[in-house]
């Protein structure tokens, strides 16, 4: 992590655009927040664009804006997320869940640095730094022509790879504690022991939620590893020791499905039994990445 933050420090300041990579839960959207928090851009905007929550054909209106009688719907003009950034950073958040006809037109407009509402005719200048994220294997995505190659050297200007907390197990305890900061608890050593035993296959999402639980169950000073809902290999017995409701299981299992199939959401649908729109409404929902 220490050389992932030294590489995002050198970058700060400067205009060209940075793909943060890891698995889901790891950090990037913290990460990304905190480029921005950091750099001179720091007085602007900050828009977040969840790519794979926005339908692909709402998007070129969500991106770009429109006008007036665009289309039915339009009543009046509305102003895209590339123009309400103005001179901040806009942050596509999974990126490669875009098709490749949009990332054909997100290619252009950051070629040019310049688009056109839809339904207008005025050109606007697209003046904000671009970040985005994937959890994805993204030489995968290239072989399958899944992200165009044009848009991935576009966007790949830096690369971030932040490490799955496993890779990183140093940075638990004091994760755990600071999660705990304002509640007033410790960890007892078996709780330490646990914590720092499990994979955390959510990474740091699963870490704070974890100790979040477990600050409500437990109602000693110090949390023990009773209270903690991670330990066991068998998710329900995991779920049934930990008092998780019925959202915590499926928030965890949807979560844990995702990271599965590589963020193919066509496929985590079909695991999960479900439809593509509800597993993304259930994705924002529980604000899995």
């Amino acid at each position: 992590m220490r050389s992932v933050l030294d590489t995002a420090e050198k970058v700060l300041d400067h205009d060209a655009s940075i793909l943060i990579l890891g698995e889901s839960g790891a950090g990037k959207d913290f990460l990304a927040q905190a480029i921005h928090a950091c750099g001179a851009r720091r007085d602007e905007p900050f828009v977040h664009i969840e790519c794979a929550s926005v339908p692909a054909d709402l998007f070129e209106s969500e991106l770009f804006g429109h006008e007036r009688g665009t289309f039915t719907d339009a009543q009046q003009r509305k102003l895209g997320k590339l123009e309400l950034a103005r001179r901040g950073t806009v942050y596509f958040d999974e990126l490669s869940a875009l098709t490749p006809p949009l990332q054909a037109k997100l290619l252009r407009a950051m070629q040019e640095r310049r688009f056109t509402r839809l339904g207008g005719n005025a050109s606007v200048a697209f003046e904000a730094r671009v970040l985005s994220s994937s959890s994805a294997d993204v030489r995968a995505l290239l072989d399958s022509g899944a992200l165009r190659p044009d848009l991935y050297y576009r966007i790949n200007v830096v690369t971030l790879a932040v490490p799955p907390l496993r890779e990183r197990r140093e940075d638990i305890l004091p994760l755990a504690k600071k999660f705990l900061a304002r509640r007033k608890k410790g960890f007892a050593a078996d709780a330490e022991r646990v914590l720092l035993s499990y994979a955390w296959p959510g990474n740091v999402r699963e870490l704070r939620n974890a100790v979040e639980r477990a600050v409500l169950v437990e109602d000693d000073d110090a949390i023990r590893a009773a209270s903690l809902p991670v330990g066991a290999d068998d998710l329900v017995v995991t779920a049934a020791r930990g008092a998780w409701t019925l959202e915590q299981l499926e928030s965890h299992y949807i979560a844990e499905v995702l990271k599965t199939t590589r963020a193919n959401y066509s496929k985590a649908a079909e695991i999960l039994g479900i439809n593509r729109k509800t597993l993304l409404e259930k994705r924002r929902k529980y604000g899995l990445r």
